[in-house]
């Protein structure tokens, strides 16, 4: 066997191990309280004998360096999306996403935009690759059926508009995404021309998930209705359906454990502040081909 023989093994040898998506994407909330009251919010967390991660550096720190550490050995690059609750109520977010770029993360955040300040966006912009911000409506009636209003002030479009601005004059670089949750009071607006005029790097479209009740916050016919009305923007979309969201995130609530949304409450993991990242990891539903699927 020749030198290039071997060398071809070898290689393909290193390929076959790899994971199908080279870049595996943890979703950290922060916080779980947030200034709006959304009747279908997900982050809702059973409390725990620790202290929230983000109230202490130290914590951030282990907690940080533990996760880089075991999913760096697998996967080519680790991003870090931050999020809530709503994560600018902490008053750590700026340490959070200085700290996690500096040990090597690809950091993101999703954020509800309506705590942003100029001073945050120019501090921390530069060190995210992505931004995203949550809009479920641009009319201020369905913003206050759906719980999206603080202070008795909803978040408009001319202000959204104004936001990507300062957004994009921070950080040209910066990827723009969209997230939507479809439900019973918004299934049925139309908000194209708003995209066109964003023109997101993605709109994050999803069915919003009931957990812990039976009620039923968008029905499957209700999802397909706001998708078929939004055609025009099919090349922005990346559709996510209850089937597809349960057990296909890789998620730490604030307490530092790993959780998963497989039935109607939560399945949690010890926290990452006591237990190895791997007996975590490994404790919680989770399903990696939906997960390849979506990030293929």
């Amino acid at each position: 066997m020749t030198n290039i023989d071997i060398a071809i093994i070898y290689t393909l040898t290193i390929l076959m191990k790899r994971n199908y998506v080279d870049t595996i994407t943890i979703n950290w909330h922060i916080v779980e309280n947030c200034n709006y009251r959304c009747k279908f919010c997900f982050a809702k967390y059973e409390n725990s004998q620790f202290e929230t991660i983000e109230r202490s550096t130290k914590n951030i720190d282990r907690l940080l360096q533990k996760i880089y550490r075991y999913f760096i050995g697998r996967y080519s690059a680790v991003r870090l999306n931050i999020a809530g609750g709503e994560p600018t109520l902490s008053t750590n977010l700026d340490y959070i996403i200085k700290k996690a770029h500096s040990i090597g993360f690809i950091v993101s955040i999703i954020t509800n935009g309506s705590k942003l300040t100029s001073d945050f966006i120019e501090k921390s912009l530069p060190y995210l690759s992505m931004f995203a911000i949550s809009v479920d409506s641009l009319n201020s009636e369905t913003n206050q059926k759906i719980g999206r209003i603080s202070r008795h002030k909803t978040l408009g479009k001319s202000e959204l508009l104004r936001t990507m601005q300062k957004i994009k004059a921070s950080n040209p670089l910066v990827k723009i995404k969209i997230n939507t949750v479809v439900n019973n009071h918004n299934y049925d607006e139309y908000m194209g021309d708003f995209i066109a005029s964003i023109k997101p790097y993605k709109w994050k479209i999803f069915q919003a998930l009931s957990m812990g009740t039976d009620e039923v916050y968008c029905s499957q016919e209700k999802y397909e209705t706001f998708l078929e009305n939004h055609k025009d923007s099919a090349e922005h979309i990346s559709g996510e359906s209850n089937d597809e969201m349960r057990e296909s995130y890789i998620m730490i609530d604030p307490y530092g454990r790993f959780y998963q949304n497989g039935s109607k409450t939560y399945e949690y993991s010890q926290s990452l502040l006591v237990s190895s990242v791997e007996q975590a990891f490994l404790s919680t539903g989770f399903d990696r081909d939906k997960y390849e699927a979506r990030y293929a």
